[in-house]
């Protein structure tokens, strides 16, 4: 059973929407205020999907997803009457994983709740993927440049330099790019890059 926690920014659809789910066998765990720390209760209630009952979306609700986009792995999911483009744009880059309009029949609850989180998986994923290729990059960069100093100062060849390197990182238990980041650093720092 999936377990939900309802955030009602709107008039009168909750009451409707709480029944909905209940006839979709889905559980509300949690149902907050539009102006609650959406992020503390999201960690407090431990929900599988949270849900925004909204009429129109205000800045205030999708900064307080976008915050606790942020710092939870949790997919919100906002139910609206709202339709317009833009809307729908400025929420889903809040980080909301499904905006969806109108009313949906209880038999359609679960499987859009389960593709819903199935999306925000994904999305996650993707995101580290590219957090991790940009971090494996940068520490490229940072090799090469810590290279460049070491072969300059200590007249030595390439393949020296990052010998060098790998030892300090293995010695410090640090990332080759930590330790080359540091080095490009203190030779800044003595005025030697």
């Amino acid at each position: 059973m999936l377990k939900v926690m309802l955030l009602n920014d709107g008039e009168g659809r909750a009451a409707s929407l709480r029944q909905t789910l209940a006839a979709a066998g889905v559980h509300v765990v949690a149902e907050v205020a539009p102006g609650a720390d959406l992020a503390a209760s999201i960690a407090q209630a431990a929900p599988d999907v949270v849900l925004i009952d909204s009429d129109a979306p205000g800045r205030d609700t999708l900064e307080n997803v976008c915050v606790a986009s942020e710092h939870s792995d949790r997919p919100v999911v906002m139910f609206t009457d709202n339709g317009n483009r833009e809307t729908i744009r400025t929420a889903l880059r809040a980080g909301v994983a499904a905006y969806v309009v109108g009313d949906v029949p209880a038999g359609r609850i679960e499987p859009l709740l389960t593709v819903a989180i199935e999306r925000f998986a994904m999305e996650k994923s993707r995101r580290e993927e590219l957090r991790e290729a940009q971090l494996r990059l940068a520490d490229r960069q940072w090799v090469e440049k810590a290279k460049g100093i070491l072969m300059k100062t200590r007249s030595i060849p390439e393949d020296e330099a990052h010998r060098l390197l790998r030892e300090r990182a293995m010695q410090s238990q640090k990332r080759l790019g930590e330790v080359a980041r540091e080095v490009v650093e203190m030779s800044q720092w003595l005025g030697n890059a």
